[in-house]
């Protein structure tokens, strides 16, 4: 698995986890620091990206915040179940 693979599955993976709660870029990078992963803030962001153009996850307009929030999309939950899971 390359790096970009393993980031992408970790945002998958925590947005599952997570549904229906949009995360954040920095949200999602403060919880893989705890778990010693060294992805960075803009790695996250830059598959976030790449996975929203794939209709993984979708963004959530979220009034008064700075960074735009992300939850996953039903396609991104048939995708981790059968991809990672």
């Amino acid at each position: 698995m390359t790096r970009t693979d393993a980031i992408r599955k970790e945002i998958l993976f925590q947005l599952f986890a997570c549904r229906p709660v949009p995360l954040t870029a920095s949200t999602i990078h403060k919880s893989c620091r705890k778990e010693r992963l060294d992805f960075s803030e803009t790695e996250i962001k830059r598959e976030f990206v790449f996975l929203h153009d794939d209709g993984l996850i979708k963004p959530e307009a979220e009034r008064g915040s700075a960074e735009e929030p992300y939850r996953i999309t039903a396609e991104g939950v048939r995708v981790y179940e059968t991809k990672y899971a």
